[in-house]
């Protein structure tokens, strides 16, 4: 149990460092720009591993699987989740993506993929609990919430951003798990990258037209930042994504997203100096305990399914 505990926490700590880095790069440069020179980049990097495989790459549907999955989990998902980062408070768009674990059981339950147990719905309940007290309390600022900025006609456009890429993730990762018997991780993370690069492309020359003015990726923290996420997150956290989909199922998989609020936390403790409330530390121990619950708690015969 350990060692899935590890990879759990390795996965949440590795993709929440994503959003970390993102923010020096989009300081300077515009999301949609910087995610579109992201996964092009890792689709180039990924290019020497598909093509030492073989051609079973170019074979239609996994070239099929690969373009819906890019659509769902890059263009959509991170695309809309970065256009809300601009408008939406960071605390509440926390919340908001960390409730993707939620709707993925749903998904499955109501795709015939997964049961749905007594365990596990207690235990996502308890996790939420904790991510609210994780991300919407902030030390600085007692509740830490601007009302006025929370219900500005900005942030309520960044909100049905946020809530519609939260749901195109959660149907991504049910969509990975139904149809990812025999496709390779390394085929699939190339075309969903390929695919949400180009995708993108044209948003982005739409928002910045000037392509001189995109030479502000290649100054140094920029450039960091655009290599760490191409190779680090596109590649590690995504091959890391795939396979926990693979062996623990789409909703089980999904609550390794409950720990990136904690995740959130410690990273910018450490690397930003940022302050942790008592508040915060208790919704911890919520998301743990709820974890437990849900993932690793054994499943009792007579509260096996409540929904089959």
């Amino acid at each position: 149990m350990v060692c899935v505990l590890l990879l759990f926490v390795g996965f949440s700590l590795i993709w929440s460092s994503a959003f970390i880095v993102g923010k020096v790069a989009i300081a300077h440069l515009d999301p949609i720009v910087l995610l579109a020179a992201r996964f092009l980049l890792g689709s180039i990097c990924l290019l020497p591993f598909v093509l030492w495989q073989g051609r079973k790459f170019w074979q239609w549907p996994t070239i099929r699987f690969g373009a819906i999955a890019g659509v769902l989990n890059n263009t959509l998902y991170l695309g809309l989740s970065f256009l809300a980062l601009q408008t939406v408070p960071a605390p509440l768009l926390v919340v908001i993506i960390s409730c993707a674990p939620l709707l993925t059981s749903a998904f499955a339950v109501a795709s015939g993929q997964e049961p749905l147990n007594a365990a596990r719905f207690v235990g996502f309940t308890i996790c939420i609990a904790g991510v609210v007290c994780v991300a919407a309390w902030q030390p600085a600022a007692g509740a830490g919430l601007d009302h006025a900025a929370m219900f500005s006609s900005g942030a309520l456009v960044g909100y049905a951003m946020a809530i519609g890429g939260t749901v195109a993730f959660a149907f991504g990762t049910v969509f990975l798990k139904s149809r990812a018997m025999g496709a390779s991780p390394v085929d699939v993370n190339f075309w969903q990258s390929l695919v949400g690069g180009l995708v993108l492309l044209p948003l982005a020359l739409f928002r910045v037209p000037d392509v001189g003015q995109w030479a502000v990726m290649f100054d140094g923290p920029v450039l960091l930042s655009i290599l760490y996420l191409a190779i680090v997150i596109t590649l590690g956290a995504m091959f890391l994504w795939l396979y926990l989909i693979g062996r623990f199922g789409a909703s089980k998989a999904a609550a390794a997203h409950l720990i990136n609020p904690l995740s959130g936390l410690v990273l910018s403790a450490v690397i930003l100096g940022s302050d942790v409330s008592l508040v915060q530390v208790m919704g911890a121990v919520l998301i743990g305990f709820g974890l437990y619950i849900a993932v690793f708690h054994p499943v009792h015969q007579r509260d096996r399914a409540l929904i089959k």
